[in-house]
């Protein structure tokens, strides 16, 4: 399979990129910086800022079978990263005819969800307000799309090693729940292109 990954590097994008690589997928890698990931010669580097213009984007897209965004930011005002970027990508991939879309999200979109622990229901609407709400605004966004598209509520991202042990409940955060290692994070996500049991689904994934 030819996959685009977007956010290629950050934490969890990067993660994406080695075990597609490691699967035996050609994978293009779209980030606005692209030091730190290996070289391959199933690895192609593009250079690009979802918040810039589209074009570069479309065209990186073409060709591709599937895509996996793993866009972001650690900032509480991610300044649109997640709406702004995310129409970005989903414009870029019916452009250029991709048809397939697996999104990075977090359970803390729906902050009321009484499966989140009760200390992170409290800090949303503090703390992360604009940031959740910029999520949300995304997550409608690729939902309106003509993509074949899966949403993935991650919990709290660690770097622990994977474990396959997460819970994955559709919609709604496993009870209690609260961290995810951005390791096992990556094998769902790829998993996804093997198959379409989460097709127009949003699992949300945490220990």
């Amino acid at each position: 399979m030819k996959l685009i990954v977007f956010g290629a590097s950050g934490g969890t994008g990067r993660l994406v990129v080695s075990g597609a690589l490691d699967r035996g997928h050609r994978v293009t890698a779209v980030a606005r910086r692209l030091d730190g990931l290996p070289a391959h010669p199933g690895l192609t580097l593009h250079s690009a800022d979802v918040l810039g213009e589209g074009r570069p984007l479309q065209a990186a897209a073409l060709g591709h079978d599937a895509a996996i965004s793993a866009i972001g930011s650690t900032a509480r005002n991610p300044g649109g990263i997640y709406s702004r970027g995310g129409q970005a990508v989903v414009t870029a991939l019916e452009d250029a005819g991709v048809p397939r879309l697996i999104v990075v999200s977090s359970g803390g979109v729906r902050p009321r969800d009484p499966g989140l622990p009760w200390w992170f229901r409290l800090a949303i609407p503090v703390f992360l307000r604009e940031l959740y709400r910029d999520m949300g605004v995304m997550e409608d966004i690729v939902r309106s799309s003509g993509l074949d598209w899966t949403l993935v509520r991650a919990g709290y991202l660690t770097d622990g090693p994977a474990t396959g042990t997460f819970r994955a409940e559709d919609g709604r955060n496993p009870s209690g729940g609260s961290r995810l290692s951005r390791a096992d994070l990556a094998g769902f996500l790829l998993d996804q292109l093997d198959g379409s049991s989460w097709s127009r689904r949003t699992p949300t994934l945490t220990y």
